[in-house]
């Protein structure tokens, strides 16, 4: 599965070293989620989204995120 997490940490401005040792786990870890070796687990998703100060959905790839609402859809739900 693709995922933004060397987008998101880069973003921060973190080494893989870095976010490796906060979030608890091996540098190469990272590296192979990064990759798409190793898929990343929901539980990961949350320690990650912690260190980088984001919502958990934010790792996943774009088009798979929440879209906000357009005005007419937000009509249709005011009805």
């Amino acid at each position: 599965m693709e995922n933004r997490l060397k987008e998101l940490r880069k973003a921060k401005k973190l080494t893989q070293e870095q976010l490796a040792k906060i979030v608890g786990i091996s540098q190469s870890y990272i590296s192979d989620i990064e990759k798409g070796v190793r898929d990343m687990d929901f539980t990961l998703a949350e320690r990650f989204a912690k260190a980088l100060n984001i919502k958990p959905y934010e790792l996943m790839p774009l088009e798979w995120q929440p879209q906000p609402v357009t005005p007419a859809e937000q009509q249709i739900l005011d009805m």
